[in-house]
């Protein structure tokens, strides 16, 4: 693609951000979205400025002849994904900017939709690679903070470490997670469920050692919710080495 080309495909994804994220409305317990926070196990509380509801989006579905279908309307959970900029150069205040939007469509009662992928990334409005989605404020006292990966982890997590977590994606995408200006301490969760998480792991937190933060690996056993009650224990957190 041409540069021409690329900057008119993340001005058309720009807009389709903006516009979606304005159709939605911030998570509450009784929606979609809250239902399919505290069945992912994260506790009831304030939902983070970086998550909305999508009330009713559509879910397109590329079939084999390469004609999408439309399936539906769901009620879809939308995660904002930053990354830094520096208008005024390096030496200036950095402005977020909104690259893209993850879509988790659901159903009524919280549980992922009928559909082949209920979890989509938008099309990119900018250059991504770093872009996480920003579910607390880092801790501008003590500078510490953690990465993880997946919306509900992080959460999770967070909740159980009690410090700010942001989220990436995927595991392929946690090497190059990009931590806020001024930040000392990085924690690097690995989630034991998934064992691509451990490669980035090392390559964030090699990256991270080289600009001077201390970094912390930490595996976090979230474990599988009681198949009796659908409850979730306490994720467990474990120092390691990478």
């Amino acid at each position: 693609m041409s540069a021409a080309g690329a900057r008119h495909a993340y001005e058309v994804n720009r807009a389709r951000i903006a516009s979606l994220w304005a159709e939605a409305r911030p998570v509450s317990a009784d929606d979609a979205a809250g239902r399919y926070l505290a069945r992912s196990g994260v506790k009831q509380g304030t939902w983070p400025a970086a998550l909305r509801l999508h009330p009713a989006l559509d879910y397109w579905h590329m079939q084999a002849d390469r004609k999408p279908v439309c399936m539906g309307q769901f009620p879809a959970l939308l995660a904002l994904f930053e990354v830094d900029t520096y208008p005024c150069g390096l030496h200036g205040a950095p402005v977020p900017h909104a690259v893209a939007l993850q879509r988790i469509y659901l159903a009524a009662d919280g549980a992922l939709a009928p559909v082949p992928a209920p979890i989509k990334l938008t099309g990119k409005a900018g250059p991504a690679v770093g872009a996480c989605a920003r579910l607390a404020h880092a801790d501008s006292t003590s500078r510490v903070m953690g990465m993880a990966v997946g919306i509900a982890t992080a959460l999770r997590i967070a909740q159980a470490a009690r410090m700010p977590v942001w989220a990436v994606p995927d595991a392929s995408l946690l090497a190059h997670a990009r931590w806020p200006r001024g930040l000392r301490h990085l924690h690097v969760f690995i989630d034991t469920r998934d064992p691509d998480q451990w490669r980035s792991a090392a390559e964030l937190a090699r990256k991270a050692s080289a600009c001077g933060l201390q970094v912390f690996p930490m595996v976090a056993d979230l474990g599988q919710p009681a198949a009796s009650q659908g409850t979730h224990h306490t994720p467990r957190l474990t120092a390691t080495r990478l």
